[in-house]
This record gives C-alpha cells, structure tokens and sequence, in this order.
C-alpha cells in the first residue's frame, strides 16, 4: 500500500511538472493594464509631418554636428520616401530632400524609391545610405507599374552635411531594391544586399565602382515557400580587418573575404539555429523558426560581434577570428522571457551605447487604455551591461500625453545623450486621424490594423536611465 501511495504521489509530481513546462512552452502575447504599470518611459514627440508616412527600418542617426538624421518611408506609391534633419538645440526638424525627386524619378512618372531600409552611415563629412522599393504584389516586388516607368532599382547614395547636397552614386539592377548596407569604413567600400533575390553588391567609393557578387541566399525571397526560400539577412557584419559577414535563415553564416578568389564561402561548423536557449518539441514541430541574426554590431572593447537572433532574440556573441559563437541572455521584456520563440520577434533598434552598454527597443505586452482600441505591442527598452553581464527592462514607452508608441525599428544615441528612435505612435485627435487615413493607401502588415503615424521620438538620456 505503502508503494502505491509513492508510485501515486511521484504521478502527480510528474503530470505537475509536464504541466509547468507546457506552460512554459506557451508561446503567446500578453498584455498590462495602463493603470497596472510599475515602470514606464516617458518620451517626447516630434512631428515631422509626413501623413503619408507609414515605416521605418534602420534610417535613423545621430551626426557629429549634434543633429538627428532619418528618413520616412511610405509605401503609397504617389510619393518617395523624404529625408529628415532634426536639430536638438532649437527643435527644428527640416524636410532635407523628397527622393524621389532628388534622384529625378518622380512618384507621378515612376515607381518611386519608397523606402530607406539601411542604416545611416557618418564618415568624413557625409552620410553614406542606399534606397529601395515599397512597391509589392504580395510579398514581391509589383512589376505591372500600369503607365508608370517600372522601378529601376536601389540607389547608393550620400549626403553631404555641409553642402546639404545629395549624391546619387551608383544604381544596382532594375527591380531591385537595397535592403541592408554596411560601411567597411578603412576601405572605403559600402556593401549592400539586394531584395528580393539577396544578391551581393559592393561599391568602392574612390574608383566609383559598382560590383555584383551573386547570390548569396539561393534564390532569396523569390523562392517558393517553404523549399526554396530564404529570409534575406537584414544587417550585414563587417569586420576591422574588411570581411563581410551575414547569415541565412536556416542558421548559416556566410563570409565575403574581398582577399581572397573565391571571395564568399559559408563557416563550416556554426550555426545559428543552435544557440537558442529554449527549446519546446511543440515549437519545434510548427516549423518555420527564422534563425538569421536580425541586427548585428561590432564591439571594440571585446574584439566581437554581438547580434540578436530574428525568431528567439537570443543576444549571442560572434568571435570571427575563432569561429566562435555562444549564447548570452534572453534580450526581451520580462513577460516573454522563457518562450521558446519570442511572440512579437526581433526589432533593428539594436545598438552598442555607452559604458560598453547594448540598447535594443523591443516589442512586448500592450499596454491597454480603456476607451481606446488594441495595439498589437508595447515598445520596451532594455539594456545589457556587457561588462556586468546585467539585462534591464526600463518598462514601455509612453508619451508625456499618454500615447503608445507601440513599434519601431531604429535606435540613435545623440550628441545631447537623448536616446532617439522613429516610432509608430497611435493617433487619438479625430481630425489627425481621419487626415492620416486619407493619405496612406496601405502600410506594413504587422501595424495595418490601427492608424498611426511615424514620429521622432526622444527618449530621456541614457545616464538617467542607467543610474
């Protein structure tokens, strides 16, 4: 009798604990009541005034001058993606150039370049940037322009901050936008990869020369689901001494060496996929996990690099010189941590700040409001002391008038020490939102379902929230 009783007890035990880890390998968004908040941020709006602004991925930085650069992309086909300049020290903000027009392709005449989806890059007096296309058929590329002329490619181009004068400097293929670019700074070489085919393309800024290096991702985003394709990698590596690293999405890691013949091969021996740290069988059975690093950053101080993953946002740490990868911390809001996927993804808003410090803007629990309707997420700071191997969650990002900043992709540190981002914030001025429902035709899948508009956001400064 007695040894039932314990063959029972350990039963119960056991189905306690299977419960516990399926409850863990729930993979669901949550959310918090305003009213409920512990910790929140409070941030200042600045209004560009774009209505048919809808985006932002990456164009986004903080110049020597003390000034903040970015660009509004829409994907409302009338009109081009428009560059911006604020100025911190008297609040100007200053509509520098609709590129559309700069690059003389006009939105009323040809597909326009909707879209900066790259970094900003500063060096020796100029802003180095590339354009793509927001023109889709689905998930592709629209290829019927009807009367207008057919999209004719992504440029590489430059601006220059004392002239204020804006150089078209090379044109990849026709139909292809840039997605990513990176900067090898020594060499003088800008990167870039190519949507939707995810081909390679370099070019040398002293001989003027453009090159192709092929694919690099198989048939990229062209590829049919779920055999042939291939999430093309969103921010390239670039290593001091000049190879250029990116990765794919079932986990592998390729590497452009311009010394070498053979100048692009894959890293045997690593894998992205495996430096998770959860996994669930459930998860795992669904399928469809996108292991390519989302955004990636050198860090000087430990001769690295250190990403977040896209699906897990699993921070990891890359050490080109050994082939070495690991995993580090889980960099998501305090709800989301212990999934096996992260509910709401990666975000760009990934940086290497002060103090040896990686801040990174993700999404978490919506912070709901009565009386206003569902935001699909809440914008979190959190912070990584690389140093003290220390992970914070500062809370959500409200504005001073209580309005969710809910989405964003880009993160800048001023010369002022405010942190800066440009956010989809929700619009709750009747008026405003009618006007901004006129102008935008459609936008991002993920923040479709509210209106919004594309805001500079200036968070307080980063020592006040390190302490």
């Amino acid at each position: 009798m007695i040894r039932f009783w314990v063959c029972f007890v350990a039963a119960v035990l056991a189905l306690a604990a299977s419960a516990g880890a399926a409850d863990s390998a729930e993979v669901k968004r949550s959310a918090v009541h305003f009213q409920d908040l512990q910790d929140r941020i409070d941030a200042d709006l600045l209004q560009p005034d774009f209505p048919a602004g809808d985006s932002n991925y990456n164009a986004l930085t903080a110049t020597s001058d003390g000034r903040i650069h970015f660009v509004i992309n829409t994907h409302n086909s009338a009109y081009g993606c428009r560059y911006y300049i604020f100025d911190p020290k008297n609040n100007g903000m200053k509509l520098a150039g609709k590129l559309d027009e700069v690059l003389r392709e006009p939105a009323d005449t040809h597909i326009p370049q909707g879209k900066v989806h790259v970094p900003l890059i500063e060096h020796k007096g100029k802003i180095w940037f590339a354009t793509h296309t927001s023109f889709y058929h689905g998930d592709l590329p629209e290829l019927d322009a009807g009367a207008k002329a057919p999209y004719s490619g992504g440029h590489f181009m430059s601006y220059d901050l004392k002239s204020g004068r804006f150089a078209d400097l090379a044109k990849v293929m026709p139909g292809e936008g840039i997605i990513t670019m990176a900067m090898d700074t020594q060499r003088e070489t800008l990167y870039g990869l190519t949507w939707p085919s995810g081909l390679l393309v370099s070019y040398e800024i002293g001989k003027k020369e453009l090159r192709c290096w092929g694919a690099v991702q198989g048939r990229g985003e062209w590829g049919d689901h779920p055999w042939e394709w291939d999430r093309i990698c969103r921010t390239l590596a670039v290593a001091p001494a000049g190879e250029v690293y990116g990765s794919t999405m079932d986990g592998k890691i390729w590497k452009f060496d311009p010394a070498q013949y053979r100048r692009v091969s894959y890293i045997d021996g690593l894998d992205l996929s495996r430096v998770s740290l959860s996994q669930s069988a459930i998860e795992t059975a669904k399928g469809d996990f996108e292991h390519n690093w989302r955004a990636i950053e050198w860090n000087p101080a430990t001769n690295s690099f250190w990403g977040i993953i896209w699906e897990t946002t699993a921070l990891f740490e890359f050490r080109p010189s050994a082939n070495y990868i690991r995993t580090v911390a889980e960099l998501r809001p305090e709800a989301y941590q212990g999934m096996p996927r992260n509910p709401e993804i990666s975000q760009l808003g990934f940086m290497l700040g002060p103090n040896n410090t990686l801040f990174y803007l993700g999404h978490g629990p919506e912070v709901t409001i009565d009386g206003r309707p569902s935001v699909q997420s809440g914008l979190y700071l959190l912070t990584y002391d690389v140093t003290q191997k220390k992970l914070v969650d500062h809370g959500p990002i409200l504005s001073r008038d209580n309005r969710r900043v809910f989405f964003a992709e880009s993160i800048a540190i001023g010369k002022d020490d405010h942190i800066y981002t440009v956010a989809w914030v929700e619009v709750t001025d009747p008026a405003r939102r009618e006007a901004i429902s006129k102008a935008r035709t459609s936008g991002p899948a993920e923040t479709a379902q509210l209106v919004y508009e594309m805001l500079l956001v200036r968070l307080p400064k980063w020592q006040d929230l390190l302490g």
